[in-house]
């Protein structure tokens, strides 16, 4: 793996866009997508500003490995095989539940956890599912931490245990304005105490949601393709 497939790599562990990204850094998204497709290289206070935002080690985005290791490391590093955000069974590198892109490499740093702090005020099934998807609840767990939630309007514990780049991934795909999202430090403490930490760092950007062109856009391909061969 090269340097422009690792800033690729932990730009989609953390769940941002090309475009986010650009924006945490103060460049543009062409700035990034030139970065990830090797046309150009970020320079070195740039490179840094990054690691120090998506929280990742600059031996890795350099080299490929963590300060510790060495060139006589013992057996290569296993993936997980279930997702570290959503607790699915995965055969590779992307989680077929939530669409995290799992890492290569050894969880490093401190742990995490995803709280939701802010009470919502209406009850909701897409919500719900937000919680099955990205935090793997159960679908009855999701319904009662959702009415809990809204009918106490107490903070409730989404995930924990979690790296930077899985705790960042899930905070930014769940309902910002329903959940305000926060990424606290995660030292074994009971959940309870989770509850009521303060910030460990800024969580990301919402992601955008992948759209579709749409009925109207199939349909108007469609005549296209038609009006195409109608003159062929």
């Amino acid at each position: 793996m090269e340097l422009k497939d690792r800033i690729a790599a932990v730009r989609r562990a953390a769940g941002l866009t090309q475009e986010q990204l650009g924006a945490l850094l103060g460049v543009t998204r062409q700035a990034v997508s030139k970065w990830e497709s090797g046309q150009t290289a970020p320079d070195a206070a740039t490179l840094a500003a990054l690691c120090e935002q998506l929280h990742v080690s600059a031996d890795y985005v350099l080299l490929g490995r963590e300060p510790e290791e060495s060139q006589s490391a013992g057996p290569a590093y296993e993936m997980p095989d279930t997702c570290p955000c959503c607790g699915r069974k995965v055969s590779g590198s992307i989680c077929p539940g939530c669409g995290y892109h799992v890492p290569n490499y050894p969880p490093r740093g401190a742990r995490y956890a995803v709280t939701a702090t802010r009470p919502g005020f209406v009850q909701s099934a897409e919500r719900s599912e937000q919680l099955v998807k990205y935090c793997g609840f159960t679908q009855d767990e999701a319904d009662i931490a959702i009415a809990h939630y809204v009918d106490d309007q107490s903070c409730i514990l989404l995930r924990r245990g979690l790296d930077d780049g899985a705790a960042q991934y899930i905070a930014s795909h769940l309902d910002q304005d329903f959940f305000d999202p926060l990424i606290v430090e995660d030292c074994g403490e009971a959940d309870e105490e989770l509850l009521y930490k303060p910030r460990a760092f800024e969580t990301p950007p919402p992601a955008k949601p992948q759209e579709g062109i749409g009925f109207w856009g199939v349909v108007l391909a469609v005549i296209v393709a038609l009006l195409i061969l109608s003159f062929l």
